[in-house]
């Protein structure tokens, strides 16, 4: 019996309660002393024959040894029994230990490289489903005007977007500079006339494009048009956004918090130990100067992120939704109203 050894090794003899349970975790548990998957103890599994991979190995123990043996006899012929036996012992054990480490490694490697191999396949397959995905991203028509093949939204319709956007932004940099923010009036004033004004610069770049452009090309491709407009719109309200919070910064510098910051940033510097001698001369006031002017910078700065912060905060509550009332004050007066007619009777009667 193949299995007579393992069962020694499970201990013998014992009181089974459960044969099938005990046979498959005990008694007949394969060991794994080869290779082969169908080999247990040196017997096939599948024909009960002897392991050819477990005679394989044993040839070539047995050829490591009497290698290793005719190298120290070699070496060391005046050995006696007892001595040349420990040597070739330790002999052997160095290069079983060899051997392991480099199995150990070959192993490794093994495991990297279908590791890496593993990653490319998932590398590859996310690459077809993202470009699958694209395909059908952009086969999709425009949102906005159902273009056909547009990715959800042609280039025109996205820099219409974006102009809106920015048009939006520079209008709020320009009340920040000058409006009265507690002036809801003010503020409205200040944002129609920079949307205006943007409007304006719009229509003008476009003429200007029209002068350098083949207008007549151009209108016989409609798409090209709009595409060709949208662009210009996009890019003067994008230039208009920094102009306009150029603008605001000069704006909020000439304040009075501005004014005063500047004036203790001048003193300060102007009085630093190494202007003492001379607070009044060129090199002193030059530095005193400059430091003036980045403390108004950074005054102009923090002014103008909290007025657009109040800003966007008072947008914001006018374009929320009113809350409905609550039942508690809307019930008087539901009930305070008069009944249809029809509806009167019938609750009367």
């Amino acid at each position: 019996m193949p299995r007579c050894r393992g069962l020694a090794e499970t201990g013998g003899e014992a009181m089974v309660t459960g044969p099938y349970g005990w046979l498959i975790r005990r008694g007949l548990v394969q060991r794994r002393s080869c290779t082969d998957q169908r080999c247990d103890d040196g017997i096939r599994l599948d024909t009960g024959g002897e392991c050819e991979n477990c005679s394989n190995v044993v040839h070539i123990r047995r050829a490591r040894r009497a290698k290793i043996a005719a190298q120290v006899d070699r070496e060391l012929p005046g050995l006696s029994e007892r001595e040349r036996r420990r040597v070739l012992e330790e002999r052997l054990r160095e290069q079983v230990a060899i051997e392991a480490e480099d199995l150990v490694w070959r192993r490794e490697q093994a495991r990297r490289d279908a590791a890496r191999a593993a990653a490319r396949e998932r590398a590859e397959r996310e690459r077809q489903e993202a470009a699958a995905a694209e395909a059908v991203r952009q086969a999709l028509p425009c949102e906005d005007c159902s273009r056909d093949q547009a990715a959800g939204l042609c280039e025109a319709c996205d820099h219409r977007r974006q102009t809106e956007t920015l048009i939006g932004e520079a209008a709020l940099f320009a009340a920040a500079g000058s409006a009265d923010l507690t002036d809801p009036g003010s503020v409205a004033a200040v944002t129609a006339k920079a949307r205006t004004a943007i409007g304006s610069s719009i229509a003008a770049a476009w003429q200007e494009f029209l002068k350098i452009t083949d207008v007549a090309a151009l209108e016989a491709d409609p798409e090209a048009e709009r595409d060709a407009y949208a662009f210009t719109a996009f890019d003067t309200a994008r230039q208009a956004v920094q102009e306009f919070q150029t603008t605001a910064l000069e704006m909020l510098g000439r304040t009075e918090e501005a004014e005063a910051e500047a004036r203790r940033a001048f003193r300060a510097e102007q009085g630093r130990p190494w202007f003492q001698h001379n607070p009044t001369g060129a090199d002193a006031i030059a530095a005193a100067t400059k430091t003036a002017d980045a403390a108004r910078g950074r005054v102009a700065e923090y002014l103008l992120a909290t007025r657009l912060e109040q800003l966007r905060e008072q947008t914001a509550a006018l374009t929320e939704p009113a809350a409905a009332a609550p039942w508690t004050d809307r019930l008087p007066d539901l009930a305070a109203r008069p009944l249809h007619g029809g509806t009167a009777g019938a609750v009367i009667a």
